[in-house]
């Protein structure tokens, strides 16, 4: 359950606060106003999975239109940072055990929805999976969802579009391209060390599970949000999981935006996103 410490960085204006979920320092909480209950149409939880190194003032412009569309729903945001690429994911899984009790104790599967946003959002929704199997004892529980938004994501091994995901926050013109030199370099020879010992590209890996019933029910609708300029996740990439999705039997549509930057489509057209998720939540429950 959520401590009873606000989390200070929420702005005023905000009509949804979050609290810290105790134990889980990489997670957050929303419940709705007291007698505000979700309609049998709507969405009792909503699971975000913010993309990486996310600035909670961004995340909190996903969470107050949420609460808008719909206000009986419960949010959960999971964050990740550029240190999960190397932490040991024992390490990680354990700290989201908290997130995977209270999503396997208090919540209805038909009446989730989840939204990952670029690599690092869909990593961490695979290991909050990964948690929930520990926490249910059953290590072919799906995490539940009668939805699952995809935008800007998943990805492959792009070192190019890597060293931006993790450089994007650095403005100084000389540090920068220093910075994302290290980068590309750190990734290839993360990549050389797994050839070498016989260990999957991480992102095969990630774009399997994403397949894979035991870490998303295929019953769920799938909505993939991405961008033809994309340069950090490519719009090949994300269109080839969502045909191999189809070819599984998922019920699939794609929305390609034709000139945003990588997790920018909501800046450019909020009536249209906001649109999109209405849909996928609405055509998901025919």
């Amino acid at each position: 359950m959520a401590t009873a410490s606000t989390v200070k960085k929420a702005p005023a204006v905000l009509t949804r606060l979050f609290d810290k979920i105790a134990g889980a320092p990489n997670a957050l909480i929303s419940r709705p106003a007291a007698g505000v209950v979700a309609s049998k149409d709507e969405p009792e939880l909503i699971l975000i999975f913010s993309w990486m190194d996310a600035q909670l003032q961004h995340v909190y412009k996903y969470t107050e239109s949420y609460h808008k569309l719909y206000p009986g729903a419960t949010q959960i945001i999971v964050r990740n940072f550029p240190n999960w690429w190397w932490t040991k994911e024992e390490l990680t899984i354990e700290s989201l055990l908290p997130v995977a009790k209270l999503v396997n104790e208090q919540y209805n599967p038909k009446r989730t929805l989840i939204h990952a946003f670029s690599n690092g959002g869909a990593l961490a929704l695979l290991n909050v999976t990964e948690a929930l199997h520990r926490v249910a004892g059953k290590t072919d529980l799906p995490l539940p969802a009668r939805t699952v938004i995809f935008d800007s994501s998943p990805g492959d091994a792009n070192f190019s579009g890597g060293a931006k995901a993790f450089t994007g926050g650095i403005k100084n013109p000389i540090i920068r391209p220093v910075a994302s030199a290290f980068a590309i370099s750190t990734m290839a020879l993360y990549w050389l060390y797994n050839t070498v010992a016989g260990i999957e590209d991480p992102f095969l890996t990630m774009r399997k599970r994403l397949l894979d019933p035991t870490f998303l029910p295929q019953t769920a609708s799938r909505t993939y949000i991405y961008s033809k300029i994309d340069e950090l996740v490519p719009a090949q990439v994300v269109e080839q999981h969502a045909q191999e999705s189809k070819k599984l039997g998922m019920d699939v549509v794609l929305e390609a935006y034709d000139n945003t930057p990588h997790v920018n489509h909501l800046r450019q057209n909020p009536d249209r996103y906001w649109a999109i998720v209405k849909d996928a939540w609405t055509r998901s429950g025919n």
